[in-house]
């Protein structure tokens, strides 16, 4: 039913068939990569820990349940079965990211060919960004691969049948439960359904999109009570999405607090393809683009030449007050809310989508919009922030390829393929870009050593820098105090405390384990 949709032909089912293989060897690719590298995003192990609660098992998980349930509860499903690794999540993760490559074919093959749309999934799926948070177990990839559903299923529901609003509506659902993150789509889609069918809701729609609220509202609840229970009540979600509204713009104290807005548009280059990626905070860091970022800055540029061209610009009434809610909107950018901001872009691409047929390429263009504007706003800066603007920047690459082949007399396939294949490779020899570290497999060790060599130590205290990964290695007992603080850790109830820096002035514990940066010491008998 939903390929009947696409017309598909042989061309499509050779293509699906290649994206869907060519994800998978990819996802495989990475998981072993990510295996060897260690765990560098340190929010994996909260992830890990929910999903040991689902298996039934609580280690100081009550607080964090509520994090991608979605994610955490599948990874259970693998843990049950034997699967108790942290490779675990990295296949869940995984497997989303070839969901979400699939879909982004399904998403353009909408507006382009069977070529072009095999060669934006395979941009998607190996663009410098995307590989680096790829089958790690972060939940960035997941999210955006729930997202391409979500508009995808928007514009069958819209476009070609209101029977696609029940699947949206799930979708949506499961997409908020992966990364809550999804609400900002939510904007982008109502300004699509706007620039289709104005403010009135059609009565043919109406059936369905009850019945898909309906379901939605069901589902929804089904993975809301047990989050809830086995959150004693809390869901934090709730408080962060208000605050993100009224304009919270993060903690002055977190590591990746930055006020440079221009953080993501400064480092773009890097995020199409980098030959280089250290770590900051233990954070990846993309550097020195390589010519594939200047080949797509090129494509896009003489796009869009072409397109100002191709058009037929006349300065009307009906431009000014659009035109002027763009300039309010950037003279007035960081000097109020997000939100402000965004609701003016918006209301602009609405003013200037009331004449125009390109309603699929606006909705593009503030899909990018909304999350830069909110993203620059907010004064964390983590580079995976910005993944969910990389689809509709394909877009806009894609449809920069179709005008240039308007021009082009000889073969227009070449470059759909030089980029296929250019991208095909940078998917496998991007792993050579990452600095050798053994700062990620480090914990792993430590824990490895403990257990080994310290058989009660699930009965002693054990002081660390960083629960998050010793709760995961070693269990419950663990005590977080940072390593600063040398009279707590003297004074403290702890039997050993383990160190990412060497301490010299400690009077009660003596130092017993050095691995990489890592240091082990025991509390003197």
């Amino acid at each position: 039913m939903f390929l009947e949709e696409f017309s598909i032909d042989k061309k499509d089912k050779y293509a699906l068939i290649f994206i869907t293989l060519f994800s998978l060897v990819l996802a495989a690719y990475y998981i072993s990569f990510n295996q060897n590298l260690g765990i560098y995003c340190s929010d994996v192990y909260v992830y890990l820990l929910n999903a040991v609660y689902f298996t039934g098992h609580n280690i100081h998980s009550t607080l964090t349940i509520y994090l991608s349930p979605v994610i955490c509860f599948l990874t259970s499903i693998l843990m049950d079965i034997g699967i108790k690794d942290s490779i675990s999540i990295c296949i869940i993760t995984g497997l989303f990211a070839v969901i979400g490559n699939v879909g982004f074919y399904f998403l353009l093959r909408m507006k382009f060919d069977s070529l072009l749309s095999l060669t934006g999934a395979i941009l998607y799926a190996t663009f410098a960004l995307n590989l680096t948070w790829l089958a790690n177990g972060s939940i960035d990839i997941p999210g955006v691969s729930m997202t391409i559903w979500t508009v995808a299923f928007t514009i069958l529901a819209i476009d070609k049948n209101p029977k696609y609003y029940p699947h949206l509506f799930i979708v949506f659902i499961i997409a908020f439960f992966t990364r809550y993150q999804i609400i900002f789509i939510m904007p982008v889609l109502i300004l699509y359904y706007l620039y289709r069918n104005g403010f009135k809701i059609k009565k043919q729609d109406w059936k369905h999109i009850k019945k898909g609220f309906l379901v939605a509202a069901i589902l929804g609840i089904l993975i809301l009570i047990p989050v809830i229970i086995m959150g004693n009540g809390n869901f934090e979600p709730v408080s962060q999405i208000l605050g993100g509204f009224s304009g919270s713009q993060g903690r002055t104290y977190d590591q990746a607090y930055s006020t440079d807005a221009g953080y993501y548009l400064t480092n773009f280059l890097n995020f199409i393809s980098s030959s280089k990626v250290t770590y900051e905070h233990s954070t990846p860091v993309l550097e020195n683009p390589t010519i594939l970022s200047f080949l797509i800055i090129g494509i896009l540029a003489i796009g869009s030449l072409l397109f100002i061209l191709k058009k037929d610009y006349e300065l009307d009434k009906s431009k000014l007050i659009p035109i002027a809610l763009f300039l309010i909107a950037i003279l007035t950018f960081k000097k109020t809310s997000s939100v402000i901001t965004i609701s003016i872009t918006l209301l602009g691409l609405l003013l200037i989508g009331r004449k125009s047929k390109n309603h699929m390429g606006l909705m593009m263009l503030s899909w990018i919009l909304v999350n830069l504007i909110f993203y620059s706003y907010y004064n964390l800066k983590v580079n995976r922030y910005i993944i969910p603007a990389i689809p509709p920047l394909i877009y806009l690459i894609l449809t920069s390829i179709e005008l240039i082949n308007e021009k082009i007399t000889f073969n227009r396939n070449i470059i759909p393929l030089a980029l296929i294949l250019l991208f095909a490779i940078q998917g496998f020899a991007f792993t050579l870009a990452f600095e050798p570290t053994n700062d990620f497999t480090a914990p792993q060790e430590m824990s490895e050593y403990i257990i080994h060599e310290i058989p009660d130590y699930e009965n002693i205290n054990i002081g660390v820098y960083n629960i998050r990964p010793y709760r995961w290695y070693l269990g419950e007992n663990i005590i977080g105090i940072p390593n600063s603080e040398i009279t707590k850790i003297d004074t403290g109830n702890i039997s050993y405390y383990i160190s990412n820096v060497k301490i010299n002035d400690l009077n009660n514990f003596k130092e017993i384990k050095n691995i990489g940066k890592l240091y082990l010491y025991e509390k003197n008998v």
